[in-house]
């Protein structure tokens, strides 16, 4: 019978390199796209000037709350095995959700030619980068 293979993380640099390149390119695609028609304007009256921000923000925050409770079920984990992969499964939600949030406001500053929505999704993008992969520095805190 064959052995299972023993489980490797390393592979969470790379899901977030890829995940991290995706982003800058789709945000690179929206400058070019975007860059003679789009301004910057804020008007109250329009729901989406504020609802695509805030839902951003949620999402963030759905974000952190994927990590602690993942942090809840790793102390709760007997085996060592087991919970890598649940810091794998916690890394890799976090970081869709907190995607999901950066198309969202890249998608809505080519649809509405309002860089309003660009700049969040730079603050999104700074704050993804925030999120690399700490798998292997639990030894030295995170």
């Amino acid at each position: 019978m064959k052995k299972p293979l023993p489980y490797d993380p390393r592979s969470l640099h790379l899901i977030y390199s890829s995940l991290l390149l995706m982003q800058l390119v789709i945000t690179s695609v929206v400058l070019y796209a975007a860059q003679e028609s789009a301004v910057i304007t804020y008007e109250i009256e329009q729901l989406t000037n504020t609802a695509a921000p805030v839902a951003a923000g949620l999402n963030a925050i759905f974000g952190k709350w994927i990590w602690n409770k993942g942090m809840h079920q790793i102390s709760a984990e007997k085996e060592i095995d087991e919970k890598l992969r649940v810091l794998t499964k916690m890394h890799i939600w976090q970081w869709v959700v907190v995607q999901f949030a950066t198309v969202l406001l890249l998608s809505y500053t080519l649809i509405e030619a309002n860089f309003f929505y660009f700049i969040f999704a730079l603050v999104n993008i700074i704050y993804f980068i925030t999120l690399r992969p700490k798998i292997f520095t639990f030894n030295e805190g995170i």
